[in-house]
């Protein structure tokens, strides 16, 4: 799955998410708001509870380093909603969610441990490339997270160059 936001059109500088993961409970969760009323911000598929994202110049707006935040890195990615919301006092009054994209965040939090649990793997790739001469604010980052619960292992990168 790759995922790019904010992404500077009048740049040269390149950005990019490639997602792939295996999560049974996940991937029924995204296919039952699928067609709801929710602002995706990327295109998702999903197939025998795999789960494959790869966008076009898109940017992650928060990677994972460990498997307990894929789901709220996810959500956040592909729905723009944050799961810490779910447990403000003014929840969902003083958000700009709209009735699906609250349903879907209520439904994760109360879920989160179950759907988290049903990650078999996880392959999180996401960068950033700025020319030189275009540096400033922005930086060169690459960022990679794998998980695989049947091998028992887990471990999150993080390269300025590449």
């Amino acid at each position: 799955m790759k995922i790019r936001t904010d992404f500077v059109t009048n740049s040269s500088s390149s950005s990019f998410v490639i997602i792939h993961m295996k999560s049974e409970e996940i991937a029924k969760l995204l296919e039952k708001y699928r067609d709801a009323d929710i602002p995706w911000n990327v295109m998702f598929e999903v197939e025998e509870y795999e789960i494959d994202i790869d966008p076009e110049d898109f940017m992650s707006p928060q990677d994972p380093t460990k498997v307990e935040e894929v789901l709220e890195c996810l959500l956040m990615l592909l729905a723009e909603v944050n799961l810490k919301d779910v447990s403000s006092p003014d929840f969902p009054k003083g958000f700009y969610y709209n009735e699906d994209q609250v349903a879907l965040m209520q439904e994760a939090f109360e879920n989160r441990k179950r759907l988290t649990d049903s990650i078999q793997s996880v392959s999180w790739d996401a960068g950033l490339w700025v020319p030189p001469e275009e540096e400033g604010e922005l930086q060169n980052t690459h960022v990679r997270f794998f998980y695989d619960r049947e091998k028992g292992s887990s471990e999150f990168v993080e390269d300025a160059e590449w």
